[in-house]
């Protein structure tokens, strides 16, 4: 009699786990990477998102910015933003059935504006600025199409305000690329 059972018992435990699997999170860790454009300039971002619930995620990011500024018609200088990035992420939209998802979040962003190329002097009569530390915030707002369990392609746009800039205070990132989700 004790037999009759475990086969069909060995089965419903066998079910329920694959079904927790199915309906679970993909994963709790995704890596991600996406070139950007901004105007006069283009982006290199590395972010890594940790998941502690379906629907949040914190995330840390690294992004290198170049751009040139042109105060003037007369001159023209090249900098780059070096950037870290720790945010918190709230999904607003989620269509699971169809791989879709809306999220908004931001946070601290902090870094090293690295001005032409480390010079600074004086140019018909603009004294171009120095290099510097950076700290302020970003927001900002990633759709997401997974493409398979593990896989996504994502769209973000990601908004920066850094307090001690000396070249540009705010400005807009828009960009394209891939999310891998660890199993």
């Amino acid at each position: 009699m004790k037999k009759k059972y475990v086969f069909p018992l060995l089965v419903l435990g066998l079910l329920l786990v694959s079904t927790q699997e199915m309906f679970a999170q993909r994963s709790y860790l995704s890596v991600a990477f996406n070139p950007s454009y901004r105007t006069n300039g283009y982006g290199l971002n590395l972010k890594v998102n940790h998941y502690p619930n379906a629907t949040d995620y914190w995330h840390l990011s690294l992004a290198m910015i170049k751009s040139t500024e042109q105060p003037d018609s007369s001159i023209e200088f090249p900098y780059t933003d070096y950037l870290m990035n720790l945010g918190y992420f709230k999904t607003v939209i989620s269509r699971p059935n169809r791989g879709f998802y809306i999220y908004v979040g931001g946070g601290l962003s902090g870094g090293y504006e690295h001005i032409n190329k480390g010079e600074s002097f004086a140019k018909f009569g603009y004294a171009i600025p120095e290099s510097g530390l950076l700290y302020g915030v970003f927001t900002s707002f990633e759709m997401d199409f997974y493409l398979t369990d593990a896989l996504s392609f994502y769209v973000p746009v990601t908004g920066y305000y850094h307090v001690n800039s000396k070249v540009d205070e705010t400005f807009v990132m828009v960009g394209a690329g891939v999310r891998y989700f660890f199993k």
